[in-house]
């Protein structure tokens, strides 16, 4: 599947979100759940705090038919006696009585030593021996933890980043990014969005807001639209790009219907730009307008732009790769989703393919949600189910007889005559086509629900299944594998509603795009979480989901925190050592559980320099400009010698020792240099390895590439590069 149709000069690019698909690939399938509690060491297990849905009466903004907001206008005190706060009160009240019940008859040793309104709705507990899981059972429970730091941010992804150290040192969490400016070219962002609300004492930036005021705020200070129709505004219709807001820069401290504590995003106290290419229904939109937000965006003193987006790659550079890397000569750190084409090379999209900008590929999250399909076929009875999105939704427990799809075509991509299905699960294998493709043939069939089996052995996924006319679930190849061979009963039943599960963190996800681009160059620069992100959409709601278009506003939130930090520090980045400490302090994902291929624990063509950690990225103990290394086309044969540099930078204020260290692709031109501070050396590096053609030889080009090893007593870097030999040249 291509991510661009060209149209003679235009081009269409679509949202990595509404994508259709070929093979089932996963575009950004929604799931409306949030998972688990993320807590610090630094706890007193003595005592917990329960936190109830509703915002405290400081913080009510009116979200709640029948009581108007609480929370105090602009440069005003918040008012206790005004009828909204007393009507308000009353109703958080009632949730704590109805909880204080509970508590007396369960778990009468606990004992309630606090309670709140004004600024947090829950209470404080004396545990005296009871478990946080006892005290969460309770009604209206959102969020439990033991007294101390105690943080739940974007499904538990800012932890998997390692934000913390960098709020840290900006201050705190809430208003960490402030002042720093975050363009989201995407489909605009619902400015009244309680994720998406400023935080307090939060202001407009002189010279702000820009474009349609009424589309503004505090927070979102540009609303803009590209378009050719006039008719349409930079409103957000389409949920994709306040989803990706939320994630960039979701306000500190959000509650959320499923959410078990407070969310955040990556850079709380960012400001975020509105710059909408796809307003109304559009779902692709020419390069010319995307281009022109970029532009736009540069002229209006973006710090930080992310693009969620892509289109198909081309040798040479298109208009967006020229785009973007200008922004970048500007001033400006760009990131961009890599693509959800994957697995196989050559798969990154544009404008992710140019140069300069930070291509994110996705890893998993630790955490999601799922259903349960039980059956007398499977180990233990029963297997994890995941479920489609919109009309697709498994919405209540499902009883009944499954069928192996009987068609010709075993993948369901072709129709078959008549209902041989009649009041059937059909049991289908994902692949070659669209899950909505599959399930609309099954439902033609007399199918009243389906069960796509995966194709690899990764986990199931959340489905996109907009316009199907029966629900669906996913359950692993393993057990789908056996629900199709099984001889006895065909009774299942899908289980309702989701349940909390644990998933494997840090692993590359099946659908991200591996490099390299078509000019032969090394993308993705980095990996981010991109699988079961819970982050805000249209309307005030928060959901699931999944893909590059989620992994790049982690790094794009990455990016506000580092410039906010060097700006505090007088460090001086620009977008190159941003994209360098990023890089260079990544880590790899964690292949303990990978089943059949380890090449993605250090595969730089999938992961890039690695998952993302700003811990390590807010001090360096090195920067390496540029970042990464691509040769390009090697040559087995002939004298032609193929060399390039990176400047290696050492950021400290004391003089460090490092040592580089290459493998048997590469030669340095120095394994040790001791560089003053804030010293730098240019290193030159040589290909070595270059293959032996055999005579006549023809083939598949081969890639080389692996890591450069930069340590010292400060800490270590590594440098990702690559160089493909060409037997047919």
């Amino acid at each position: 599947m291509k991510f661009l149709r060209r149209f003679k000069h235009i081009v269409g690019v679509s949202l990595a979100l509404v994508l259709l698909f070929a093979a089932a690939i996963p575009i950004q399938a929604v799931v409306k759940y949030d998972d688990q509690i993320n807590t610090t060491t630094d706890q007193n297990s003595d005592y917990a705090f329960i936190q109830f849905g509703d915002a405290p009466i400081a913080s009510y903004e009116g979200t709640i038919k029948g009581y108007d907001p609480t929370k105090p206008q602009k440069g005003k005190k918040l008012d206790l006696n005004s009828p909204a706060a007393n009507k308000y009160g009353n109703r958080l009240q009632a949730q704590r009585e109805n909880y204080k019940k509970w508590l007396a008859k369960q778990l009468p040793q606990v004992k309630v030593v606090t309670e709140y309104a004004v600024t947090y709705n829950g209470l404080g507990l004396k545990l005296n021996g009871a478990s946080l899981k006892d005290v969460s059972q309770g009604p209206g429970v959102v969020q439990v933890g033991y007294s101390g730091d105690y943080r739940k941010a974007m499904s538990t992804s800012t932890g998997l980043i390692n934000a913390g150290p960098i709020w840290n040192a900006l201050g705190g969490q809430a208003n960490a990014g402030a002042g720093i400016k975050v363009g989201v070219i995407d489909s605009g962002i619902d400015q009244k969005h309680p994720f998406l609300q400023p935080n307090e004492g939060m202001k407009v930036p002189e010279g702000f807001p820009k474009g349609d005021a009424n589309l503004t705020t505090a927070k979102v200070i540009v609303a803009k639209v590209f378009t050719q129709n006039p008719k349409l505004t930079a409103q957000a219709v389409g949920s994709h790009g306040t989803h990706v807001s939320g994630t960039i820069a979701g306000k500190a401290g959000t509650t959320a219907p499923m959410a078990k504590g407070p969310l955040s995003g990556v850079a709380p106290g960012a400001y975020l730009g509105n710059y909408n290419v796809f307003p109304g229904d559009v779902e692709n939109a020419s390069s010319l307008f995307i281009a022109k937000a970029v532009e736009e965006a540069v002229k209006d003193g973006m710090d930080v732009l992310n693009l969620s987006l892509g289109g198909t790659p081309h040798k040479g550079e298109d208009l967006l790769d020229m785009t973007v890397n200008a922004a970048v000569d500007a001033g400006v750190v760009v990131a961009i989703s890599a693509g959800n084409e994957g697995p196989g090379n050559y798969t990154v999209g544009s404008p992710g393919t140019a140069d300069k900008v930070i291509t994110v590929a996705a890893t998993t999250n630790s955490h999601s949600f799922a259903m349960f399909l039980e059956s007398k076929a499977l180990d233990g009875g029963q297997t994890i189910a995941t479920t489609g999105s919109k009309e697709g939704e498994v919405k209540e427990e499902l009883n009944g007889e499954y069928a192996v799809w009987p068609g010709a075509d075993k993948l369901a991509c072709t129709p078959i005559s008549g209902k041989p299905l009649e009041g059937k699960l059909a049991l289908i294998q994902r692949g070659s086509c669209t899950f909505s493709a599959k399930i609309n043939n099954a439902a033609a069939a007399g199918a009243v629900g389906v069960i796509i089996y995966n194709n690899t052995d990764a986990d199931p996924i959340p489905m996109a299944t907009d316009g199907v006319k029966i629900p669906a679930v996913m359950v692993s190849k393993a057990a789908g594998e056996k629900l199709s061979a099984w001889e006895g009963t065909r009774e299942v039943t899908i289980t309702y509603p989701p349940k909390e599960i644990t998933a494997t963190p840090n692993l590359l996800a099946d659908f991200s795009s591996w490099g390299p681009t078509p000019n032969y160059t090394l993308k993705p620069d980095v990996a981010a979480p991109g699988v079961n992100i819970y982050s805000s959409v249209v309307g005030g709601g928060f959901e699931v989901y999944q893909g590059t278009s989620m992994a790049a506003p982690h790094v794009a939130g990455a990016a506000a925190l580092l410039l906010k930090n060097s700006q505090d520090k007088k460090l001086g980045w620009g977008p190159a050592e941003v994209k360098a400490a990023l890089m260079g302090t990544a880590h790899n994902v964690d292949g303990s559980v990978l089943k059949d291929d380890d090449d993605d624990v250090n595969n730089p063509l999938k992961i890039g320099a690695g998952i993302i950690d700003l811990g390590r990225a807010m001090n360096p103990s090195a920067l390496a400009l540029p970042s990464s290394l691509s040769f390009g086309l090697v040559r087995p044969v002939g004298n032609q010698t193929y060399q390039l540099t990176f400047t290696l930078v050492n950021p400290t204020n004391a003089g460090v020792t490092y040592n580089l260290s290459n493998d048997e692709n590469l030669d340095l031109s120095q394994t040790e240099v001791t560089l003053p501070p804030k010293g730098s050396k240019e290193i030159i590096v040589s290909v070595q390895n270059r293959g032996i053609k055999l005579s006549g030889q023809q083939g598949t080009p081969d890639f080389k590439r692996g890591y450069i090893n930069v340590t010292s007593v400060k800490g270590d870097i590594r440098i990702p590069y690559l160089y493909v030999i060409d037997y047919n040249r």
